[in-house]
């Protein structure tokens, strides 16, 4: 995940909980909000952004690992995985 894509879609989950009385709409209006935000020209079928999902997670008041858990990241997965794949391993 990109951190700068991260910052602009926890702006944008503000934004729209500023306008709801501090409170994140449901998934569903959140889908179609994220359409009209993006506006795609072709009409291709839309695909959330990581970036955003996770946001849409830490504005429904997760912490960060609650929200990666999720998503489906793992922290203690992927530390576990970096360790099965050293460089002096290969034979």
């Amino acid at each position: 995940m990109n951190n700068l894509k991260i910052d602009e879609a926890m702006a944008y989950v503000r934004k729209i909980a500023a306008k709801n009385n501090g409170d994140v709409p449901e998934w569903n209006k959140y889908q179609e909000l994220l359409k009209e935000h993006f506006k795609d020209p072709f009409n291709t079928k839309f695909k959330m952004p990581q970036e955003y999902y996770y946001a849409y997670l830490r504005g429904k008041n997760m912490s960060h690992e609650e929200a990666l858990e999720r998503m489906g990241i793992s922290i203690k997965t992927k530390i576990s995985q970096e360790k099965k794949k050293s460089f002096w391993k290969f034979w």
